[in-house]
């Protein structure tokens, strides 16, 4: 490998439970680099490197340098020398190297030096290397059997023991540094046993046989390992017998575990006596947690909510979802929206036994929940007293971010939402989660009111939070509704008026007055008989009574009837029965348009829009007459006239047909023909059509409609049938939580 061309740069970094850690760093092309991009720590018994996501290219790896050359990390040659290459849940590269790891410089057990080139391959194809010199003192002292349990690999690691002296106060003591000449014998003449209890037959290996399977067994001036990577033959069975020929120990490693999901905390367990590690009688120490390459003190475990706990033979840990350390990541699958919660956890735990005065067991596990359905929170902190939403939705994961807020549906709009005191905020969690708090003041244009029963309003704040999902740019959308009743002061019983397509509405809003009122429309008190006779449509609701009168209904009256249009005008009032007095009166008007239109108006005049452009051949509008030819229309256009006469005029007859008094006239046209000797064609033929008011004899205060389907044709003008209630009421007094009576007048409760 060529020699990497490059400017040197150092830097000190403050250790972690060591008294100095110094970084070398090499950069090609680099002149500087983002505070953060190389992250180094002196762990317990590991170096551990961690190199920003951002900073990485579009293929890594790392190179180890020792005296002997460059050597390269494949995957399989990084389990068997003690490396660990992964993505840690931040997305960051870490890289964590054994002590005891293949390459590296140790002095005396207690020092160590590590030289790591991480070379990056960018998006147009050139390649960066990074020299990264670690250099770390052991911050803890060995014990006398260390076991690591690593993502990729376990390894143990013991202080060869030999017999005591008689005079000594223990059997076994640690065995004096090995010469150079023991431990090239151990390599060539030591053998291996792997086996488990219950095994009939025991195996038995040379050493260069092992190291052959891809194991590798290391010996120091202090320590024999033995590393085993987990795709290895008799990894799934790692008790091994190391002799050297009056020199015996036995060192067992137990990486056995589990991680799962229980309610809402990730769960790591393992049985509390490893027992193919213990021999006789067992004496429980300590247990350590540690999040990433940091360890946690008692006291920071307990803030954390963590929970560390050894019953009925189970060692478990239990961390919350959301707890300090762990990370929630977004997951799409099949336009659905999961979560992640994962914890880089590392655990530490120490026992004695009759044969080993301490052993210690180092565990490092990536522990992830299963995919979970994401199912934010909505908390209301509303005080309704404050006259403001006070909201809190989440939590999200890192990777989505704030697209859009609708409010009522309708999107927010920011410089309006200001001027509105409509605020929005982002809460950022310790665990790289987040959640937005919105406080919406009642005032807000989007809050919908309503009153309801008690003398109460009702504000209702219906939102959509609307996120984009990195790096996909898919948008998810959450919504809810929150209310706030408030205590109205007394208020009396009001009417809104709206225009509709087909009529007007009356709203009457009850108010918080628990008092017997009547309703008026169009001068008459609003009973059964009015709503069937003018095809009244009716819907009751929690804080009002809807009334919708059909054009051309009873209690109408019209203004400006012109052939473009006509004003319709409806005049309500609510009237309290215990006084007598109107609480509140209401005038609306609307415009309709007009096409073909009679009108019979209660004062005694007939209004008529006839279109003569259906007859064969049209029929000029201005040539028309009514029965009296000097009554001619008032307006006309291209193809419509407009009549407007009294009932006693213009030649209008009347007559009793039943109960009904009819007045009749026509709409007439006829051509004026002059004699002549010669024959004449005429183009224009006699038009007439029959128009006619029937007003109930008992009633001749109300108005009668006909609009004519065909204006060629003489229709009698029948009574205009009544339409039937969205909301059938029945024929019951209307009262607020009981049923209407015939008279339509109720209280409000």
């Amino acid at each position: 490998m060529a020699p990497y061309q490059s400017l040197l740069n150092m830097r000190t970094l403050a250790p972690f439970g060591v008294s100095s850690l110094y970084v070398i760093q090499t950069l090609c092309s680099v002149s500087t680099l983002p505070l953060g991009t190389f992250v180094t720590n002196c762990h317990e018994r590991n170096f551990w490197l961690s190199i920003k996501s951002s900073f990485l290219g579009q293929r890594v790896r790392f190179d180890i340098e020792d005296g002997s050359g460059i050597h390269f990390l494949s995957r399989q040659r990084a389990a068997e020398c003690g490396y660990t290459i992964l993505f840690d849940h931040h997305g960051n590269l870490v890289l964590r190297a054994s002590y005891l790891a293949c390459y590296v410089d140790n002095k005396a057990d207690s020092e160590f030096r590590l030289q790591v080139w991480f070379v990056s391959r960018q998006a147009g194809g050139s390649v960066r290397a990074y020299p990264l010199h670690l250099h770390c003192i052991l911050p803890l002292p060995w014990s006398h059997r260390d076991i690591i349990c690593e993502e990729n690999y376990m390894e143990v690691s013991v202080k060869p023991q030999i017999p005591a002296p008689h005079n000594h106060s223990r059997k076994w003591i640690d065995a004096p540094p090995m010469s150079s000449e023991e431990k090239k014998r151990l390599k060539q003449e030591g053998w291996v046993i792997f086996y488990r209890p219950g095994d009939v037959q025991q195996q038995r290996w040379t050493v260069r046989e092992v190291l052959s399977l891809g194991y590798v067994i290391g010996i120091t001036d202090f320590h024999v390992l033995l590393r085993c990577p987990y795709f290895s033959p008799q990894s799934h069975r790692f008790m091994v017998r190391v002799v050297l020929l009056s020199l015996s120990f036995t060192t067992d490693s137990y990486c056995k575990d589990n991680a799962l999901v229980d309610r809402e905390h990730l769960v790591w367990s393992s049985p509390l006596v490893l027992h193919p590690l213990v021999h006789g009688v067992f004496q429980h120490s300590s247990v350590r947690l540690g999040v990433g390459s940091e360890a946690l003190s008692g006291c920071s475990v307990r803030d954390r909510g963590y929970q560390v706990t050894a019953n009925n033979g189970v060692l478990q840990a239990r961390i919350p979802f959301g707890a300090d350390g762990t990370l929630a990541r977004a997951v799409e699958l099949d336009g659905r929206l999961f979560k992640v919660i994962s914890l880089d956890l590392f655990l530490m735990r120490e026992w004695r036994d009759d044969l080993w005065p301490l052993t210690q067991q180092r565990t490092f596990r990536l522990l992830h929940s299963p995919y979970l359905p994401h199912t934010p929170e909505v908390i209301n902190d509303t005080v309704c007293s404050e006259n403001v939403f006070s909201i809190t939705v989440g939590v999200f994961p890192w990777e989505m971010s704030f697209k859009t807020l609708y409010i009522g549906g309708e999107p927010v709009s920011w410089p309006e939402a200001k001027n509105q005191a409509l605020h929005i905020s982002q809460i950022h969690h310790k665990n790289g989660s987040y959640s937005y708090q919105l406080r919406v003041p009642f005032s807000y244009s989007s809050i919908s009111q309503k009153r309801i029963r008690g003398g109460y309003r009702r504000l209702s704040l219906a939102f959509i939070l609307t996120l984009s999902l990195t790096p996909s740019a898919k948008e998810f959308n959450y919504s809810a509704t929150v209310v706030c009743d408030v205590k109205e002061a007394d208020s009396a019983p009001w009417l809104e008026g709206r225009c509709r397509e087909s009529g007007v509405q009356v709203l009457l809003h009850y108010g918080s007055r628990e008092r017997p009122w009547e309703l008026y429309v169009g001068g008459r008190r609003l009973d059964w008989e009015l709503v069937e006779l003018g095809g009244f449509e009716l819907e009751l609701e929690e804080d009002y009574l809807s009334v919708e009168l059909p054009l051309f209904a009873p209690g109408m009256t019209y203004e400006n009837i012109t052939l473009q249009s006509l004003v319709a005008k409806v005049e309500g009032s609510v009237v309290e029965l215990d006084t007598v007095q109107v609480q509140h009166s209401l005038t609306q008007r609307c415009s309709f348009p007009v096409r073909d239109l009679l009108v019979c108006l209660p004062e005694g005049r007939m209004v008529v829009v006839v279109d003569t452009s259906r007859t064969l051949p049209p029929t000029t509008p201005n040539s028309t007459t009514l029965m009296d030819p000097s009554c001619g229309p008032s307006q006309t256009d291209s193809t419509r006239a407009l009549f407007n006469f009294s009932l006693n005029s213009c030649g209008t007859t009347q007559a009793m047909e039943g109960d009904y008094l009819v007045y009749e006239n026509q709409v007439v046209y006829t051509p004026d023909l002059q004699p002549t000797k010669e024959p004449i064609i005429h183009r224009h033929s006699p038009y007439r059509l029959t128009i006619q008011c029937r007003f109930p004899a008992n009633h001749t205060d109300l108005a009668s409609f006909w609009h004519p389907v065909n204006s060629s044709l003489s229709l009698p003008l029948s009574l205009k049938e009544g339409h039937r209630s969205k909301r059938r009421l029945p024929p019951r007094s209307f009262r607020k939580g009981l049923r209407p009576t015939r008279s339509l007048y109720g209280w409000k409760d």
